[in-house]
């Protein structure tokens, strides 16, 4: 209710200021190249932040997800996983404003990008997606510019080697209106685990169960190839194709040993390989109608392949020797198309509106293998099964400069959904649409751009994804089915894993409200609150059902809605180059941020029942410092994250220890054309602790962990040629 009374407030305010306006609503804003990435921010009502080519180029670091962890705005769980107010899974990424369906766009390298934009609530254009927020990954088009670049780097983590490499070039062939550029990348990294855990059966005098060690290296390959050739027809017509190909594989190699108070035993050795092949086809017209008008049409395809087996050689001093294999083969085919029109009104009005179509089709089969026969208990959904997924968005968005110190910001966003899913004899269709107005007020006090008070109100969805949806279900290997026939019993630690194709979007009306204070071109702080009001909030449960691949009732996972949730957070931002302050300061910049944030799912019971990744506080601090006249800059990032508790369903929570990283790194440029970086991630390494709890029978099962952490170190040596 209270969020009700917010939005009526905002919008009666933006209704006040356009009544009071003046007659000065033709402000125009020019862009400089010479501004730094906070200047560039401040002209944007939503209150967008600019991460530019500049800043990306003299990072130092390689892909996208190393140079988002140190922008303040951004939280680093964890897990590694990387997001908006601390709600990773909440925050939409895009690939020029599209969902990106080939390799995962936080491993783009960054000779690909010409910059990133972060807005922490949602827009018309950016689509009724991401309740905490978008990351809008721009990448590098073909420019007047010849140019090539050549980057090859190493890495090492725990005496695992891995090499890379990047080609980047840009050309104009003479005589024509074509220019082009093409990429190519290769890349190998392995990461090394490793975990000691115990399990305790019992609440006031645990009785320990069984005890455990777990190893394994993962080793990624990467092989990326991609090209755009622009064809300026005329002044006002060009011509854009960007075909791309890539490959990503992943070798996994791992063993475990189990050892249980009776003094029986498991011993596995386990080998996974996935891969995925991913072939693109975009091609996009850009017609400049006007000097203030222009329309572009975007159209993609794209296909995957991807295979993938795992082996499992067990040895159970009860059971015997068993060789389980699981294979699957997954074929995609996506299709988009989209169409944008931008103009200018007279009186200072923004204005742009679009549609997004998109058919996204899988297929998938099944082949599943105990001692070289079929295992049966995985057969009884069928072996093969297929999803279609159609959507249609539309949206339309004015940003109205109503004088110097005034600006709104109004649009309106809906998207139509189609889920089809197929699974042998079991066919499923669910339809949604969805609505998504939002409004966006920027005052800049006094007509100064460094001092502005922002307010957002946003109603924004989280759409289940069509592998959520799926019955077909994942066998948990401790509780396995050996005999050819359907299986046994399970317990709570061991469940089985399924879909839920009666999934429903979740819901969320959302309110920013922040004010900045600018100290100069590079520095700034700003303290930011925000809520959010969820319905429907996806989630598991875990409860012991009668199921088709069991003779006896077997405990399942599904994702399920799990009711409502409410967040309320703040942040404190701060960017500082201490040459705003004092000319004659060492040649040194800070960032960072300190964050509040609580959350509850009113569903669940307390204490621990609060949204997944959302951490109580958390905090980081980062540094860049050039010494004296040298080429080399140094730089600095910290890291803080509570130890807590969460609340995963009824029957189970997690703990995980506090986490504290630092990483590091030097930028030496020798000339106009090289320079090698040296980058040291983890450096501190400190082991991780774990607790999972469930809770069923009368019973607390509770598994103790321990996981190793490591220090990976990279040199990186970069050429224009």
């Amino acid at each position: 209710m209270k969020l009700k009374y917010y939005c009526l407030m905002l919008l009666a305010s933006a209704q006040a200021y356009a009544e009071d306006a003046s007659q000065d609503k033709t402000q125009t804003v020019v862009v400089n190249g010479r501004q730094t990435d906070v200047e560039a921010s401040r002209d944007f009502v939503a209150g967008k932040i600019i991460i530019s080519k500049k800043t990306l180029e003299e990072s130092g670091v390689q892909n996208v997800a190393d140079v988002l962890r140190r922008e303040p705005a951004i939280t680093a769980g964890k897990d590694g996983r990387i997001g908006l107010l601390g709600l990773p899974g909440y925050t939409q990424v895009l690939v020029d404003g599209q969902q990106s369906t080939g390799i995962d766009p936080y491993t783009m390298d960054l000779l690909q990008v010409e910059k990133i934009e972060i807005i922490k609530s949602a827009t018309a254009a950016t689509g009724p997606f991401g309740i905490a927020g978008t990351i809008n990954i721009i990448r590098r088009k073909a420019d007047r510019k010849a140019m090539t670049q050549l980057r090859t780097s190493g890495n090492t983590v725990a005496g695992h080697g891995g090499a890379g490499v990047t080609l980047m070039s840009n050309q104009l062939p003479s005589g024509t209106p074509l220019m082009y550029n093409f990429m190519l990348m290769a890349n190998s990294k392995s990461t090394p685990s490793a975990e000691q855990y115990q399990q305790t059966l019992g609440t006031a005098a645990p009785a320990p169960q069984l005890q455990g060690e777990r190893t394994a290296l993962n080793r990624m390959h990467t092989v990326i190839a991609s090209t755009e050739i622009s064809w300026v027809v005329n002044p006002a017509h060009k011509l854009t194709l960007s075909p791309d190909a890539g490959r990503f594989s992943i070798n996994e190699h791992g063993q475990e040993q189990r050892l249980w108070v009776d003094g029986s035993t498991l011993s596995v050795q386990r080998q996974r390989s996935d891969a995925m092949t991913s072939i693109g086809l975009p091609l996009r017209w850009n017609w400049k109608i006007s000097e203030d008008s222009s329309l572009s049409l975007k159209a993609h395809v794209n296909r995957l392949h991807v295979p993938s087996e795992t082996r499992r050689l067990e040895n159970w001093s009860v059971e015997g020797n068993h060789l389980r294999v699981q294979n699957s083969w997954r074929d995609g085919k996506n299709s988009f198309l989209d169409l944008d029109f931008n103009t200018v009104f007279t009186g200072g009005h923004d204005f742009s509106a679009g549609m997004k179509l998109a058919q996204n089709r899988t297929d998938k089969a099944y082949a599943d293998l105990i001692d070289g026969l079929p295992d049966l208990s995985q057969a009884v959904l069928g072996t093969r099964n297929s999803t279609r997924v159609d959507r249609r968005q539309f949206f339309v968005q004015d940003d109205w400069r109503v004088n110097r110190s005034l600006a709104l910001g109004m649009g309106m966003s809906t998207e139509q959904r189609i889920h089809e899913l197929n699974e042998d004899q079991v066919q499923n269709r669910t339809r949604f649409s969805i609505w998504s107005p939002s409004t966006h007020v920027a005052y800049k006090i006094g007509g100064d751009s460094k001092r502005q008070l922002r307010a957002s109100v946003a109603r924004t969805f989280q759409a289940p994804e069509a592998d959520q949806m799926l019955l077909h279900p994942l066998i948990n290997p401790l509780a396995p089915c050996y005999a050819r026939s359907l299986c046994g019993a399970n317990t709570l630690d061991t469940a089985d894993s399924a879909g839920n194709p009666n999934l429903q979007p979740e819901r969320s009306l959302g309110v920013n409200l922040s004010y900045t204070h600018g100290l100069g071109a590079g520095s700034e702080a700003k303290l930011e609150l925000y809520t959010r009001a969820i319905t429907h909030k996806i989630g598991s449960e875990l409860a012991l059902e009668n199921v088709a691949w069991a003779k006896v009732p077997r405990y399942v996972t599904r994702p399920a809605n799990l009711g409502d949730a409410t967040l309320r957070g703040v942040n404190l931002e701060g960017r500082l180059s201490m040459r705003d302050v004092w000319k004659q300061a060492p040649n040194l910049d800070m960032r960072g941020s300190v964050g509040y944030a609580h959350s509850v799912l009113r569903d669940l019971p307390g204490p621990d029942n609060r949204l997944e990744g959302q951490l109580p506080w958390r905090a980081k601090l980062g540094a860049s410092y050039t010494p004296g006249e040298l080429p080399l800059k140094l730089n600095l990032d910290a890291n803080w994250l509570p130890g807590d508790w969460i609340r995963s369903n009824l029957t189970q929570r997690t703990y995980q220890s506090k986490r504290y990283t630092l990483n590091a790194s030097a930028n030496w440029k020798f000339n106009a054309t090289q320079r090698l970086i040296l980058n040291a991630d983890n450096l501190l390494a400190k082991d991780s602790n774990s607790i999972n709890e469930y809770e069923g029978a009368g019973q607390t099962l509770r598994r103790y962990g321990s996981n190793a952490a490591y220090t990976r170190f990279s040199l990186q040596l970069e050429t224009s040629l």
